[in-house]
């Protein structure tokens, strides 16, 4: 792969969408990691239902936790009764969120009303009391949370946000949960797949879904500090991480005092600040399905995929890994090779217009043309990584001073 920040993306403007939420993911996308966009376990909402027989046998799952939720209530079959007819009343509405069907034209909705309606209501108690549970990877095993937590961060595998907050106002008023919102309760159970931000300044109204809600942890802060950025998209890109530091650039980790955000990355006297990123099992999942949503919403700022399109500048080959994961920018579970893999994949088939790291890619670029920083770290990489080397240096230029000084008096 090349360090062209051209190659995958092209200059157009935003790729044209229903303003509908919650669509089927466009097949060019899946070309390098089908799984990353489909359910193992879980089926949230219409589009996924009842396809697998994994898939089916995470209904019996679901149904326990429907259970459970009405058993919160003094008569569960009268709240159950209740819940099915404020159901009914907003279906058209959460239908509307799916009549976008394919953003590139496949097949529309095509499900029962009846059974739509039961979708809706068993997958929304299956949410909230999964949030409800506010332990979860102490209380799931650590597996079934991954497969869970990978499950609900596809993009169409959603149901709409306005109905999990129909469903938490039911349960709102009970002791355990009225100091709590479903903001609160989302953020605590997604915690391992949001960054660190602010949460007191994140946007939490007019939420669409679950993927929705974790891109503006994602992507607030970021917005935050965006400034002015190049609307037109340039090739400009940066070498890779081992070819910088060939060049005298140093990599340094935001530490937690310091800590802005994920994507806030800046370059300084040579330094490129980068915060931590955790590479996981589920990252590839996290990141793909982030940079859908910015590619098929009208007016959102890609910021993940100027993100990835930096990562895949940085990232050529494994030592490129190896190399951030020793300075603390990346925090790698994986193997170095396929996290290489698919971060060089990450932004493929994008469409960008503008470019956040337009500029610290234009100052780096210009640092590494300066002659000194190139020499002093091939100085330093040739003379002053080993000690016998240095005890060379030392010698050699004690020896050549006494013969400067040998010369000169006589």
């Amino acid at each position: 792969m090349q360090n062209d920040a051209g190659n995958h993306a092209v200059d157009l403007s935003q790729l044209t969408s229903s303003e509908d939420s919650i669509f089927r993911i466009p097949g060019l996308f899946k070309m390098h990691n089908e799984q990353a966009y489909a359910p193992y376990k879980f089926s949230i909402g219409p589009w996924h239902f009842g396809k697998t027989q994994e898939l089916r046998t995470g209904q019996n799952m679901k149904e326990s936790y429907l259970v459970r939720f009405i058993n919160r209530f003094e008569d569960p079959e009268a709240k159950k009764d209740e819940l099915e007819e404020a159901i009914k009343r907003e279906r058209e509405k959460a239908r509307i969120c799916y009549e976008g069907g394919d953003v590139y034209g496949g097949k529309n909705l095509d499900v029962a009303i009846e059974e739509f309606e039961e979708i809706l209501l068993l997958d929304g108690c299956f949410i909230i009391e999964l949030l409800c549970t506010r332990d979860a990877p102490q209380v799931f095993s650590w597996v079934n949370y991954q497969v869970i937590l990978h499950d609900l961060l596809l993009l169409d595998n959603q149901i709409p946000w306005f109905v999990l907050e129909l469903l938490f106002d039911e349960i709102h008023d009970q002791p355990q949960f009225t100091d709590l919102t479903l903001v609160k309760l989302a953020r605590d159970f997604f915690a391992s797949a949001i960054p660190p931000c602010e949460f007191q300044q994140l946007q939490t109204s007019n939420i669409l879904h679950v993927v929705d809600f974790v891109w503006r942890f994602w992507s607030d802060s970021q917005k935050m500090r965006l400034g002015s950025y190049n609307e037109r998209f340039t090739k400009k890109s940066i070498p890779s991480a081992t070819r910088l530091k060939e060049a005298g650039v140093k990599f340094e980790v935001i530490i937690e005092e310091r800590l802005r955000h994920t994507l806030d990355v800046r370059f300084n006297k040579g330094v490129l600040e980068i915060p931590c990123l955790l590479i996981g099992p589920w990252t590839e999942t996290i990141l793909r399905n982030l940079i859908i949503f910015e590619q098929c919403s009208i007016g959102c700022t890609p910021c993940v995929t100027w993100y990835a399109v930096l990562l895949d500048c940085l990232v050529d080959t494994a030592d490129d890994v190896d190399l951030l994961s020793r300075a603390g920018v990346l925090e790698n579970r994986l193997n170095p090779e396929e996290t290489a893999k698919f971060l060089n994949r990450l932004r493929d088939n994008t469409l960008i217009n503008g470019f956040r790291y337009d500029k610290l890619c234009e100052d780096v670029n210009n640092y590494c043309k300066r002659g000194w920083p190139r020499w002093r770290a091939s100085l330093i990489q040739n003379y002053f990584t080993k000690p016998w080397a240095i005890v060379s240096v030392v010698f050699a230029t004690i020896v050549l001073f006494f013969t400067i000084m040998q010369v000169f008096y006589k």
